[in-house]
């Protein structure tokens, strides 16, 4: 644990640290696949539907589980449908999950945008399909920042979930959620276009694990 922990902090200061000091802050990143599969932050989705793309993501923790890849599409500027196939760790075979997300209203000067979804629809994971809904607010500023809310029933995130992201740079976000239990947090760093790379720490319940993902999106 604590070699994967000072692996973290170095990275992190690699990663963060050339980036700030360019002095160009902006808003937070494209959306990217969350550990979950759906876009969003780290185990939590948000309000955003990247229109009419594809984007594949895979994630690793270093204790639940031994890989995630996920594979979301919008079919539409404001659906988003995917998959998540997960290898628990010391399990013996994979489970797949499937998602979907509706963008019920965009976000404006006055209002929130505000999204509805299901994961696990299918309930391959014995706990019920998780049912949510969600609403975003951008503020602009110095350091913008994204504010999501939202309640869910059934699932890993079962209740009042939330999450925060900083945009610390153009290509640098900082993520911090509560997932209805615990409370997670994360980088996610865009080194080329399209591409996100995530550095996160998220609490199970039981101890704190550390993991490292990579997602790409693009038009289709």
């Amino acid at each position: 644990m604590f070699r994967a922990l000072l692996a973290a902090v170095i990275l992190v200061a690699l990663t963060v640290t050339p980036c700030l000091a360019q002095d160009d802050l902006g808003a937070p990143l494209t959306g990217a696949p969350s550990i979950l599969g759906s876009t969003g932050a780290l185990i939590t989705p948000t309000t955003q539907i990247n229109p009419e793309t594809y984007s594949v993501g895979y994630h690793w923790l270093n204790d639940t589980f031994d890989g995630v890849f996920k594979v979301n599409l919008s079919p539409i500027e404001q659906l988003e449908v995917g998959a998540a196939f997960f290898q628990p760790a010391g399990a013996g075979a994979d489970q797949t999950v499937f998602n979907a997300k509706y963008l019920v209203a965009e976000e404006d000067e006055d209002s929130p945008a505000l999204a509805i979804g299901v994961w696990d629809a299918t309930n391959e994971f014995g706990l019920d399909a998780m049912w949510y809904g969600i609403v975003s607010k951008t503020i602009d500023g110095e350091v913008p920042l994204t504010i999501n809310l939202g309640g869910s029933t059934g699932g890993i995130v079962d209740g009042i979930f939330g999450s925060v992201i900083a945009g610390l740079h153009e290509d640098v976000d900082f993520l911090g959620e509560y997932d209805s239990s615990e409370v997670n947090f994360g980088v996610r760093v865009r080194p080329w276009e399209g591409v996100n790379v995530d550095l996160f720490s998220v609490d199970n319940g039981v101890d704190r694990e550390f993991g490292l993902g990579a997602g790409y999106t693009s038009d289709w």
